[in-house]
């Protein structure tokens, strides 16, 4: 018999003595202190295995892991896939070329006609500084179906464009992370807009549709790399004619509608269209726990508890650490009942309802929903859109002490 591999992450040592821990605001800092590097990364990293500035060593494996066919023949008759409490049991293939698929005309090269419901749109991105070489794994789309397709597959029928703007955000983690989410922003709304018949036609089908075969797309395309490399994601089909908003997510980036309101002294309002999707939520930690994985925080180097929760595979808390309970890729996550389906929500657009923030977690890790619409209101109100994106990004700096700890990514709709 082989025992299965079991990775293992070797400790830094502490440079300095052990200072205690305090929780303010969802960040932790040492006591008397402003937080360190280390602090935020532990308190920000999307996952903590296998990533690209990985800090902690990696000791190499020397047994191949063993798959229990009971846990495979029971995770099929479950929906999902039941892993070992060690090791990994699921192989991926060599990395293969994804098949063609027509891409989605960019919001810049849209008609007026093609635009209809939708003021203006603005992108605004910023990659981590600090980190020399780093290159961001964010990735956006703001686009429109082509209409008839040629090419195979997807488009064999031959849709035509029902008039359905798409616009998502991508987080991507993991050491590829970018190739992900740059993945996810090209397939992800080509899939949607090739549904027979149109995405509108059954829009909650085709979210749940696109999500899954962008999922199979980085599986195809990563191969053996999608064990640890994955992302979070945003995506709004949005009915300019009925003025209707269908959002599909997985993770922890967010869709927030700014809406005119007397009640606030403001007079402005966020409504969430979106929840994070994080792994101690009850019906996440649940199936996760019964899929074999293990919902912890991060293990400081005194024994304890730092950041958010966590998706392990053992109470080791070795491997992958991720801070989500659903996800694109992942694949070592799969395994341990991490999800690529996403939770759909659908909203009716009122008159009050000026604008859309869809961001990545850079964002929301430092400003408040309600935060984030005042921010933009300020210039929205003032026809400066552009202002009010580059407003966010710089702010998100300021509240972090000088320099973005993490890839930050802004798409601002207004009606």
């Amino acid at each position: 018999w082989l025992k299965p591999i079991v990775l293992k992450q070797a400790r830094a040592a502490p440079t300095q003595p052990a200072r205690a821990l305090t929780f303010k605001r969802g960040v932790f800092a040492l006591r008397g202190k402003m937080p360190t590097a280390d602090d935020k990364f532990r308190e920000r990293a999307s996952v903590m295995f296998g990533r690209p500035s990985q800090r902690l060593a990696m000791q190499k494996a020397t047994q191949p892991g063993v798959c229990s066919c009971f846990s495979g023949c029971f995770g099929m008759l479950m929906a999902f896939p039941i892993a070992p409490p060690e090791g990994s049991c699921h192989l991926h293939l060599a990395p293969k070329p994804l098949d063609p698929i027509v891409p989605c005309i960019a919001w810049a090269e849209l008609s007026a006609e093609q635009r209809a419901g939708v003021a203006n749109v603005e992108v605004g991105t910023g990659a981590k500084e600090g980190a020399p070489g780093w290159v961001n794994q964010d990735a956006t789309a703001a686009c429109v179906a082509q209409g008839n397709g040629e090419l195979g597959g997807d488009l064999a029928a031959g849709c035509k464009s029902d008039g359905a703007l798409f616009f998502c955000v991508f987080d991507g983690h993991g050491r590829a992370g970018h190739e992900v989410a740059a993945i996810c922003s090209d397939r992800l709304p080509a899939h949607l807009a090739a549904v027979s018949g149109g995405p509108l036609s059954a829009p909650q089908k085709a979210i749940e549709a696109a999500f899954r075969k962008t999922d199979s797309d980085i599986y195809q395309a990563l191969g053996g790399r999608v064990e640890y490399a994955g992302s979070t994601g945003v995506a709004v089909v949005m009915d300019p004619v009925k003025r209707v908003l269908h959002v599909g997510n997985v993770g922890d980036s967010r869709a927030v509608l700014g809406t005119h309101s007397t009640k606030d002294a403001s007079g402005w309002q966020a409504v969430a269209l979106t929840s994070d999707l994080k792994p101690d939520l009850p019906a996440e930690q649940e199936r996760i726990e019964l899929s074999g994985g293990v919902v912890m925080a991060l293990q400081g180097d005194n024994g304890e508890d730092v950041g958010p929760m966590r998706v392990w595979d053992s109470a080791a808390r070795d491997r992958p650490g991720l801070a989500v309970s659903r996800s694109l890729g992942d694949g070592a996550a799969r395994a341990l009942g991490v999800i690529a389906e996403p939770v759909i929500t659908v909203h009716q657009l009122r008159p009050e309802d000026r604008f859309m923030l869809i961001a990545t977690d850079g964002l929301w890790d430092s400003l408040g929903n309600d935060q984030a619409v005042r921010i933009a209101a300020t210039y929205i109100e003032r026809n400066l859109q552009h202002v009010a994106v580059k407003a966010l990004l710089e702010t998100v700096r300021r509240e972090e002490g000088g320099q973005l700890v993490d890839d930050t990514t802004v798409i601002l709709v207004t009606f």
